[in-house]
């Protein structure tokens, strides 16, 4: 009998020893204050090309400059152009970093001296001026004609394409052609575009 009730005394201590032995091999769970992995940023599906013109805008609406250019590569926004002051440039980097997609900034904006700064000015303001000038003559001349000076003919210049532009109304195809001849005597160094409209009269 006492043999019998050693048996059952080592089977059961046999059992607990091997669901202790169990329960020390499950995996065990993590705390629930662990902190997961970070997710990871979603690839951005915008090319290269957008990118540049992207930041580019929003240059030209922050700084009020049109100088600038930017090109991007591989998520590298390389900055090119000309601005005022150092604040402008630094500003500038800010901005373009700001758009999604773009890793980092190569900042080779230059910044205008005074002397540039006026010659700039001072050419453009030469440059207006002989525009208003053509304009001026062009008009002129078309006045002195005894049948388009009392037509409606406006006279307007563009001195990016050097190019004189003539809007408004005639009555005849052959005061058209006339009004196209006497804008390219006067400025024959550049463009003539007659954009002017046959209304004949009833």
């Amino acid at each position: 009998m006492r043999q019998h009730q050693f048996h059952l005394t080592l089977l059961a201590g046999c059992v607990a020893a091997a669901i202790v032995s169990a329960q020390q091999q499950l995996p065990q769970p993590a705390p629930p204050d662990a902190a997961s992995p970070p997710e990871a940023h979603e690839p951005t599906n915008v090319s290269d090309a957008q990118l540049g013109l992207e930041v580019q805008s929003r240059l030209y609406q922050a700084l009020d400059v049109s100088n600038l250019s930017a090109l991007v590569r591989y998520g590298v926004a390389t900055l090119d152009g000309r601005v005022s002051t150092e604040a402008d440039r630094q500003r500038a980097e800010q901005i373009a970093l700001d758009v999604h997609g773009v890793e980092s900034v190569v900042n080779e904006l230059m910044i205008d001296t005074p002397v540039a700064i006026a010659l700039a000015d001072q050419a453009q303001e030469i440059n207006d001026r002989e525009s208003s000038d053509v304009a001026i003559a062009v008009t002129n001349r078309l006045r002195l004609d005894p049948v388009l000076g009392s037509r409606d003919i406006r006279v307007q210049t563009d001195e990016v394409g050097n190019t004189v532009t003539l809007t408004g109304t005639v009555t005849t195809e052959d005061e058209k052609e006339q009004a196209g001849r006497i804008a390219v005597s006067t400025f024959p160094a550049g463009r003539v575009r007659n954009q002017l409209e046959v209304e004949q009269r009833l």
